[in-house]
């Protein structure tokens, strides 16, 4: 397989479905070999809802594009797991190049003082905790094998607005901008640039879960609630998985090894109102 990354080595988290499936296949098709994981199904009642259970589907497209998968389930809250998931890719590879930190959960919208421990434990420890952790199982092999790399954090423009009701998940990805500024910081000696990706309002499974939990809470219709998650973009429409994947692909490219610390916004210009 040519391309631009062909013989790179990826890891994406969260790759069952949306955002996830759509980078892990362009990192196929630019010809990296490309490990994937989502959570299993013990875990998908804890979250809340489905997350994964089509990760052999994502592998087989991967694997169409002429490179390697591995295909895995993970719960990122769990360190065992993420080394159990380190250790099958470095087996498999032989080493990672790019590291997506894409898995994250969006739920339980309501008022900061409504909302219980687990809600706030769980939102953390998906949307920030599990990037630390998954860095901190890669970055050992990465930096010593001197090739340098690419570390993307999915965040959010909820990384830099509030957003009401919404006060445990703007939290988590505002925590996820410092990690990803503070580790650029650390890791540029290195030739490992960590950037963020910020998307809007995107058409995911995730955000139709979200968006049903919205329309239940206003007594609104599905594309009434779609309707007024949309009004911070100032072009009204909903950001696709294909649009971050691309986006995902210009951060992981030669042309973006000076770029570092940075927040890629692709939010139909939310923050800029």
């Amino acid at each position: 397989m040519s391309g631009a990354l062909s013989g790179k080595n990826a890891i994406v988290t969260g790759a069952a479905r949306g955002q996830g499936r759509a980078i892990a296949i362009a990192l196929a098709e630019a010809g990296a070999n490309v490990a994937i994981c989502d959570v299993g199904a013990a875990a998908m009642v804890s979250v809340g809802y489905a997350l994964g259970g089509a990760l052999d589907e994502v592998a087989r497209a991967i694997e169409a594009h002429g490179v390697r998968a591995l295909a895995m389930a993970c719960d990122v809250r769990d360190q065992a797991q993420i080394d159990a998931f380190m250790a099958a890719t470095t087996a498999a590879f032989g080493g990672v190049d790019i590291l997506i930190n894409n898995a994250g959960i969006l739920t339980g919208g309501r008022p900061a003082h409504e909302l219980d421990d687990a809600t706030w434990t769980t939102m953390i420890d998906v949307n920030l905790t599990s990037a630390w952790r998954m860095a901190r199982a890669v970055l050992p092999q990465m930096i010593a094998r001197g090739q340098g790399g690419r570390i993307v954090n999915v965040a959010s423009v909820a990384g830099h607005v509030g957003t009401p009701n919404y006060a445990h998940y703007c939290a988590s990805k505002h925590g996820l901008m410092g990690l990803t500024r503070a580790m650029a910081g650390e890791l540029a000696p290195h030739k490992i640039t960590v950037n963020a990706l910020c998307p809007g309002l995107v058409d995911t499974a995730m955000v139709s879960h979200a968006t049903g939990e919205v329309a239940k809470d206003h007594g609104l219709t599905i594309d009434e609630a779609y309707e007024l998650q949309l009004t911070p973009h100032l072009i009204k429409e909903r950001i696709t998985s294909e649009q971050s994947a691309a986006a995902v692909m210009y951060l992981v490219s030669d042309a973006a090894r000076v770029v570092t610390g940075s927040a890629l916004m692709i939010d139909a210009g939310w923050s800029a109102t």
